[in-house]
């Protein structure tokens, strides 16, 4: 058997403003089959800075990933792009949208990073080849003096300090960019001085420059003088000493004495944000024996409380709620960087808005799903509905930033009134358990996983299993999950005469076996009108399902698909989701349900929320 080595992966950044008329060329003319063959993969992000052109449409229109960037200037585009780079990358290039670089020589520009000869490189347009009326007089011999000086001041080999291609380690941007200040064109100056005062070994591939495809944007005497300054400001430049810095987390519930999908992010991010730089506490009821204070995969937890019951009457305590709220008080004696709060039961931000204003610091909060007056409504009813949607409603005004698990939750934070700053950064997965998970042997060929909640509307998938019944006598569907609906769904399967089809299993079940269900099936089917963010389509995705869920608006996991790749979208009935389980059988040898999944690993999840508190 022919042994393949993993491919090593390329991150391209491409920044842009305006270059709807060279963009397409630019990305058309990376030799992927030739970098393949040398061991890497590539992938492609176009950096739009606030086009007023089809820059953004004609980059999606070839197949790349596209962020915004609403303001306007190089660098401003190059650090958001720099924040975007996933954890998996091994190597990052950076080259213009204007055609003036080419992409065929990217493997030159790599080489020296992939045998260790250096953590960055440089193409040097002044030590190459320059096409004739790609550069002017003026630029040349600008940059020609620019490069001399940093050579000398900053004792650094390098031959063009201006150019607009480069490759670096992943390490090595890590390293750099929480240095970079530059909004415009002097990024590039600052990058070469400040990787020179950080000792990066740097190395200049010789390169040819071309004639740009459109108008340039660079201003030669403004940018100039700017790049002159950041030349000589940085010469006093040196990096910072880290102090430690204090994160402290108020969550009611965590795990692992309580599981579910905020007490997993709060666990799964506060363990790996963990470092010599970092110290992370998470403040919370007494869920454990022993001292108040314990640590935890590296990771402090106090108790601020007693352990009081989560839930009355199978709903959210308000007792519980108002005295973890109280005990949240305890904070004014804490030290702390940056307090996040999970915002339900709602009553901690109280309290937390007044220590944070007392201390002076920013109040954050993590936001999982806005209920809205409908939804407490259905959850309370009478004069303890009204109460919570007051609460909720109020609790708006408590947060500086709110971190936001979902595009859904944010739209609706936003038309509920929030006027801040929201930040949206998702759950996540363990892609590495899901992928060493072994198949059950509970084969099936759809597979339902959640509480079995009436929003969550697994009866509409037994009707559409009875639908499916009549061309496929033989369909089976594993219903996975407990909860208060569990014996309706058990008659319903009774009464349609689909025991042999539909099986129910409840019980608790770890990640592993879970995972190992999913893999035993051939899709996933989430009928839900009601997901804050609908994680177990992330799961499934990962281990290779593709998933149907349902189109309502308030479905938050409907964000997550992308039609005819990952999954379908249906409408909440039991025929629209007959008829899609059958698209997809037709059809499942052409869904990719594991593109783009690397984005909700939770390492690449964490460096986003550190990205959020940078």
């Amino acid at each position: 058997m022919k042994y393949l080595k993993k491919l090593k992966k390329i991150t391209v950044l491409i920044p842009c403003y305006n270059e709807e008329n060279g963009i397409a060329d630019v990305i058309k003319s990376f030799p992927i089959s030739l970098m393949r063959a040398h061991g890497y993969k590539l992938e492609i992000i176009v950096i739009d800075n606030n086009s007023s052109d089809r820059t953004a449409e004609i980059a999606k229109s070839c197949g790349v990933k596209v962020i915004y960037e609403p303001k306007k200037g190089k660098g401003n585009a190059m650090r958001t792009g720099f924040y975007n780079i996933l954890k998996d990358t091994d190597y990052v290039v950076m080259l213009d949208g204007d055609n003036t670089y080419r992409p065929e020589e990217i493997l030159r520009m790599v080489e020296p990073l992939n045998s260790g000869f250096c953590n960055v490189v440089i193409g040097s347009r002044l030590g190459g080849r320059i096409i004739e009326g790609s550069m002017t007089s003026t630029n040349r011999i600008g940059n020609w003096i620019f490069s001399h000086f940093v050579r000398y001041l900053y004792q650094v080999n390098v031959t063009d300090v201006l150019t607009g291609y480069f490759a670096w380690k992943r390490e090595a941007i890590e390293r750099l960019r929480p240095y970079l200040t530059s909004d415009g064109f002097a990024i590039e100056m600052e990058m070469v001085t400040k990787m020179a005062r950080l000792s990066e070994d740097i190395y200049s591939v010789p390169i040819t420059y071309y004639v740009r495809t459109g108008k340039s944007n660079l201003h030669p005497f403004y940018d100039g003088v700017r790049i002159l300054i950041m030349l000589l400001r940085n010469l006093r430049w040196r990096p910072k000493i880290q102090k430690v810095k204090r994160i402290a987390f108020v969550s009611d519930a965590i795990m692992p004495y309580h599981k579910g999908g905020k007490e997993r992010r709060l666990y799964e991010i506060s363990k790996r944000l963990v470092s010599d730089t970092c110290e992370i506490h998470i403040y919370t009821m007494k869920w454990w024996d022993g001292p108040k204070v314990i640590k935890y995969n590296g990771v402090y937890l106090h108790a601020i409380s007693k352990l009081y019951p989560l839930y009355a009457h199978n709903r959210r305590s308000m007792r519980q709620a108002v005295l973890f709220g109280l005990a949240t008080f305890k904070l004014i004696f804490a030290k702390f960087d940056i307090l996040d709060v999970d915002h339900m039961p709602f009553f901690p931000l109280f309290s937390a808005r007044i220590i944070t204003w007392l201390k002076g610091k920013k109040l954050y909060a993590t936001w999982h799903e806005v209920w809205g007056k409908e939804y407490w409504d259905e959850y309370l009813g009478g004069i303890a509905s009204i109460i919570g949607a007051m609460m909720e409603k109020l609790s708006f005004q408590m947060p500086d930033v709110i971190i936001s698990i979902s595009s859904h939750t944010t739209k609706r934070l936003r038309h509920a009134g929030f006027k801040k700053e929201i930040k949206t950064v998702p759950l996540g997965v363990d892609i590495e358990s899901i992928s060493q998970a072994k198949p059950s042997e509970h084969k099936s060929d759809i597979i339902f996983v959640g509480r079995l909640l009436s929003h969550k509307n697994a009866d509409l998938l037994v009707r559409a299993i009875a639908l499916i019944k009549k061309t496929m006598s033989n369909v089976v569907c594993n219903i996975v999950g407990d909860g208060p609906e569990k014996f309706s769904i058990q008659n319903l399967i009774k009464n349609l005469d689909l025991e042999d089809n539909v099986h129910m299993l409840s019980g608790t079940l770890d990640d592993l076996e879970l995972y190992g269900l999913m893999k035993a099936s051939k899709m996933l089917v989430l009928p839900s009108i009601r997901e804050g963010f609908g994680l177990v389509v992330v799961e499934a995705n990962a281990a290779g399902l593709p998933v149907i869920t349902t189109s309502h608006e308030n479905n938050a996991a409907k964000d997550l698909i992308v039609e005819n790749v990952n999954g379908l979208l249906a409408e909440p009935n039991a025929e629209s989701i007959a008829e899609k389980i059958l698209q997809i059988f037709q059809n499942i040898n052409t869904f990719n349900p594991k593109q783009g999944i690397e984005e909700y690993d939770w390492a690449n999840v964490t460096e986003n929320y550190k990205r959020v508190l940078e």
